[in-house]
């Protein structure tokens, strides 16, 4: 071969990976939040991607869950790093990203504004109050926030930053209907109920769920009503205690953190009073069961609704979530779980962002509302979020009984299941606006 011809293959050889580098600069631009470096012990050949997590873990009326939750997510994107990692990314969620905000709106706000020059979304964002302090910020972010809440307005772009909140799970709403639907198909009509819930979205989205699917089975008007003020908050539940008593309703439909949960109990049953407790999947922590004086009241009467099958669900995701925890020694925790099953959408919205050639805040943001048939590997049903939110909202929940011996301390009574009101329901706006 001529030397001219070597130096036109040279040549040719340069050109072509000059476009080569430029094909790869415009399929994986990005800017905050993600690196060419590898994370912190992360996969030599990867980039990385850095999430932040705003949570509530030490004294607040949800640490008992969020902690386990926060796990949840961290061991899914170990796993997912451990195999590879996403397109040449690997995940990370360092120390330096994560905020105990207390369940606090200011000291969210204020968290999320140390963390936010250093991450590409927020892994978690707690309390609906809370990221509803935030939003604002998150909006002019271009910050994609997987909420550890789960208000009926997180379905709609006018209450959800045009969807920058990446929510999981039946919202609050209807998981009321499904649990009234539950108790009428063990107990009938001929009924009475009171409602005890915490301030806001949480307390009030549940409590609209209730009140719509009894008024569709014929229950009529509450007992009673009343909102509880977290314990952690200065609150205490002598209020709810005497109504109950006071009233002796049938059933009681409770939104409260754990510790609520447990101090009403205890004081119905300890005062001779009965009835059937309800609760949404807030309201209850594992670690009630090793309350002595109250597991009796609790197994006789108290049944948790939640959003994804126990932790002996039959599927790949329950089995890959399962070894993550047995490898660090995790005690089986439905909010570990929960944690775990909300990083999917954000495996998603990455690959998705990344396949589009567009790794940025805005790219991300943009990707979000492309995400449709996303799979949780069985541990939900796949979901969308393209399309008119009553067509895409998920509607299945679980009805689980306390059992001590059960790892995380319950089994379910229902499996999954959608009750007839929640199907029925046009989905149509926000059940509840704080």
């Amino acid at each position: 071969m001529g030397k001219k011809w070597v130096q036109v293959l040279a040549l040719l050889a340069v050109l072509t990976l000059i476009a080569a580098a430029c094909t790869q600069e415009d399929t994986e631009a990005f800017d905050l939040g993600v690196t060419e470096e590898p994370c912190p012990d992360g996969n030599p050949d990867n980039g990385c991607i850095y999430l932040g997590v705003i949570s509530d873990l030490s004294d607040g009326p949800f640490a008992a869950l969020a902690i386990p939750a926060v796990a949840g997510l961290q061991e899914f994107w170990n796993t997912v790093n451990a195999a590879g990692g996403v397109d040449g990314f690997d995940v990370a969620i360092t120390a330096e990203n994560t905020v105990d905000a207390h369940y606090n709106p200011t000291q969210h706000v204020e968290g999320y504004v140390e963390i936010e020059p250093n991450i590409l979304m927020l892994a978690q964002s707690l309390g609906t109050p809370q990221t509803q302090a935030a939003l604002p910020q998150y909006i002019e972010d271009n910050m994609v926030a997987v909420p550890a809440t789960w208000w009926s307005g997180w379905a709609f772009p006018e209450t959800d930053g045009n969807g920058l909140v990446l929510e999981t799970g039946i919202n609050y709403c209807l998981e009321g209907m499904n649990d009234v639907d539950f108790v009428v198909s063990q107990l009938g009509t001929d009924i009475t109920y009171g409602i005890v819930g915490f301030p806001g979205d949480f307390g009030g989205d549940a409590a609209a769920g209730v009140v719509h699917a009894a008024g569709v089975n014929g229950l009529g008007d509450p007992a009673f009503q009343l909102v509880q003020v977290p314990l952690s908050a200065g609150g205490d539940v002598s209020e709810a205690v005497s109504q109950i008593l006071a009233n002796s309703p049938d059933v009681v439909f409770i939104t409260t953190g754990p510790l609520e949960l447990a101090q009403t109990m205890g004081g119905v049953f300890g005062a001779g009073g009965q009835a059937m407790f309800v609760g949404t999947h807030p309201s209850w922590n594992p670690g009630l069961v090793a309350q002595e004086a109250l597991l009796p009241a609790l197994k006789a009467a108290y049944f948790q609704s939640g959003f994804i099958p126990t932790w002996f669900g039959e599927s790949a995701g329950h089995d890959a979530a399962r070894a993550a925890a047995e490898a660090i020694e995790q005690s089986p925790n439905e909010w570990f779980l929960n944690g775990w099953a909300s990083q999917y959408p954000v495996k998603a919205l990455i690959e998705k962002a990344i396949g589009n050639g567009d790794l940025t805040r805005s790219g991300m943001a943009t990707a979000v509302r492309q995400l449709d048939d996303v799979s949780f590997e069985g541990m939900l049903p796949n979901v969308s979020y393209v399309g008119n939110p009553n067509d895409v909202v998920p509607r299945q929940s679980i009805i689980n009984r306390v059992d001590e011996t059960a790892p995380g301390g319950t089994v379910t009574v229902t499996g999954m299941f959608s009750g007839p009101t929640a199907e029925a329901y046009d989905f149509s706006a926000p059940c509840f606006v704080p």
